[in-house]
């Protein structure tokens, strides 16, 4: 019978502990959790924000269409919700003023730069 190797056995542990751990309080990495759809979403502004792309909603739709199906007001609503609990801000674009630039918020970027380290240590262990 096939097991599990010591490293996938220890990614297995990590997430699953990080999982619990991350549900509880309200903070960024707790709403973009949520779903598959909300953390491609969440993953996919975090990148840009790293490749020091500007993003649009146009452009996360069309990103993401190739992971999940999701319409352009349930993106929208998802967006919205993020802007509101302050993790995501909406900014004009100085190239097009039709458009809005989605950036993370600065608590975001904290959050996701804390998680990230925590889970990479706690991976390579």
């Amino acid at each position: 019978m096939l097991e599990l190797e010591l490293h996938a056995k220890n990614i297995s542990e990590t997430l699953l502990k990080d999982l619990i751990k991350v549900n509880q309080g309200d903070t960024s990495i707790k709403f973009f959790r949520h779903d598959l759809v909300t953390m491609i979403i969440w993953l996919y502004i975090m990148n840009a924000f790293a490749n020091k792309q500007k993003v649009n909603i146009e452009d996360i739709a069309r990103g993401i269409a190739e992971a999940v199906r999701i319409s352009k007001p349930s993106l929208r609503l998802i967006l919205e919700n993020a802007k509101r609990k302050g993790f995501i801000k909406f900014t004009h674009n100085t190239e097009d003023s039709r458009s809005w630039v989605i950036e993370p918020e600065n608590i975001a970027i904290e959050e996701f730069n804390a998680w990230a380290k925590r889970i990479g240590t706690l991976i390579i262990e």
